[in-house]
C-alpha cells in the first residue's frame, strides 16, 4: 500500500480543545531572535503524545519549555515538560505561528 501524502501520519488521535495556556522556555538554541522567556499561547488541539499552540512567537525545533495547562473548575494548573517538533509561520496577524509540541517524560 503506498502512503498518499494527505493521509494522517500521527500515532495518536487529536482532539480539538481550546485553551489558554503559559509558556515558559528552558532551554534553547534561540539566538539573536530570542523569544521572551515566557508568554501566553493558545492550544488548538492535543493527544496522547503533544500538543498544538498558537503563539506570538516562534521556537526552534529541540527547545524544551514548561507549559502550564488549567485544570477546569479549580484555581490550579499542571505544569508540564514538553519539546518543540516544529514550528509554522500562519500569516502576519497575531498569532502568527503554529508549533507543535511533544510531552516529554
Amino acid at each position: 500500500m503506498t502512503n498518499l501524502p494527505s493521509q494522517e501520519r500521527r500515532r495518536h488521535e487529536r482532539y480539538r480543545h481550546v485553551l489558554d495556556v503559559h509558556t515558559r522556555c528552558l532551554l534553547s538554541t534561540q539566538t539573536t531572535a530570542d523569544p521572551p522567556k515566557e508568554f501566553d499561547g493558545r492550544i488548538q488541539n492535543l493527544s496522547n503524545s503533544g500538543v498544538c499552540i498558537l503563539s506570538s512567537y516562534p521556537l526552534e525545533p529541540a527547545a524544551f519549555v514548561s507549559c502550564s495547562f488549567p485544570v477546569f473548575d479549580a484555581p490550579v494548573s499542571v505544569p508540564t515538560l514538553m519539546q518543540v517538533r516544529w514550528t509554522t509561520k500562519l500569516g502576519s496577524n497575531a498569532p502568527s505561528y503554529i508549533i507543535g509540541f511533544e510531552f516529554v517524560g
